[in-house]
């Protein structure tokens, strides 16, 4: 199958990020991996951050899609459990994803206000998203919390990424969602109740 201009843009950027990290993700060498020339890429993208905040939104969006699937068709919680674990899974794996996610960090606490705005939208519907599947899933009623409940879920995987970028945490992958499955399928719950009881 023949790739069109951004989705080979998007896969050599990711592979240049792999190998070298993002701070050495220059257009030259993401269009150099691309097999284009540097102005083929202004063609599709404005600068270096364009490329890799759509590699980053591309990859990490799957509380979004999870979420469209769910209202779409009724699903089994216990199905949707699996794939949010499965996509949990991808994501604590995705090594050039997660080190861009905090590269832009990075750069929004250097006060690049332009990524700072798109990251805040960017969080929002993953937090909405997610909120989605709970109500969808748990049966989540409608609290003042339901968006704090949300963001603490999506801090929990970011934070967990962060652990393993920063090499600190030892466990097992296979290990770490163990944990994560049993929490969906026992203590979420349990928690939403509480929350829905208030």
């Amino acid at each position: 199958m023949k790739m069109d201009g951004k989705s080979k843009i998007l896969a050599a950027a990711k592979k240049v990020i792999s190998q070298h990290g993002s701070n050495r993700a220059t257009v030259r060498a993401i269009a150099e991996e691309a097999g284009m020339s540097t102005g083929a890429i202004y063609h599709y993208y404005k600068n270096k951050d364009e490329i890799l905040y759509e590699l980053l939104d591309e990859s990490l969006s799957d509380s979004t899609r999870i979420a469209e699937g769910i209202v779409k068709q009724k699903v089994e919680k216990e199905k949707v459990t699996k794939e949010i674990v499965r996509k949990t899974e991808e994501r604590l794996k995705k090594d050039a994803e997660n080190r861009l996610q905090y590269h832009f960090a990075h750069e929004i606490l250097l006060g690049n206000k332009e990524l700072q705005v798109k990251f805040n939208k960017k969080y929002k519907e993953w937090t909405l998203r997610i909120e989605d599947i709970l109500v969808n899933m748990y049966h989540l009623q409608d609290t003042p919390l339901n968006e704090s409940l949300s963001a603490w879920l999506l801090g929990a995987i970011d934070g967990v990424v962060l652990q393993y970028l920063l090499e600190v945490n030892d466990n097992e992958v296979e290990d770490m969602l163990e944990v994560f499955e049993l929490f969906l399928e026992k203590g979420l719950p349990q928690f939403i109740q509480l929350l829905n009881e208030r």
